[in-house]
């Protein structure tokens, strides 16, 4: 796969992830407008959950462009990721009780993961300099990654707050 299309692609999955997301949010918003609830918290809620999803597939999907394509291109793939789900998180982020400084922090931490995964890939690529291993081990990597993002999600819940 082209370097412009493996980017591509990655713009295409990070406007999937905010279309679903945004989606998840009017219906909650409308639920808790029926129920004349507070909707601060379905914003905060769906915020969090475009930090989350997106750090997940970031982790999934850039170590291994980093291994089979370099730092640069990989980083610029994870930047394709996050970015087109920045109007959601400005939205969101707006109709919620969450601090700006907290918002900016998170994208902020995003882009910077996103440029450090990148890096592993290549340094895993050019440590074993075997590109079938390196392919398989920053797949392996990136879902260990996941998995830990996910079962630390609670920790990242206070930023959300």
């Amino acid at each position: 796969m082209s370097a412009t299309l493996a980017r591509r692609l990655a713009s295409f999955m990070g406007l999937a992830i905010a279309v679903a997301i945004a989606c998840w949010w009017l219906g909650s918003s409308r639920l808790a407008l029926d129920d004349r609830a507070d909707t601060s918290s379905a914003a905060a809620g769906a915020l969090l959950m475009t930090w989350l999803t997106r750090g997940m597939v970031m982790m999934l999907i850039v170590v291994r462009s980093g291994a089979l394509r370099g730092w640069r291109l990989g980083a610029g793939e994870a930047l394709a990721l996050v970015a087109p789900a920045w109007p959601l998180a400005v939205f969101a982020w707006s109709a919620s009780a969450v601090p700006w400084s907290h918002a900016v922090l998170a994208e902020l931490l995003l882009c910077a993961v996103g440029a450090m995964l990148a890096l592993i890939g290549q340094r895993l690529d050019t440590t074993l300099k075997r590109r079938e291993l390196a392919d398989v081990l920053a797949l392996v990597v990136g879902v260990v990654l996941a998995a830990m993002l996910w079962l630390s999600r609670s920790s990242w819940a206070p930023l959300a707050s």
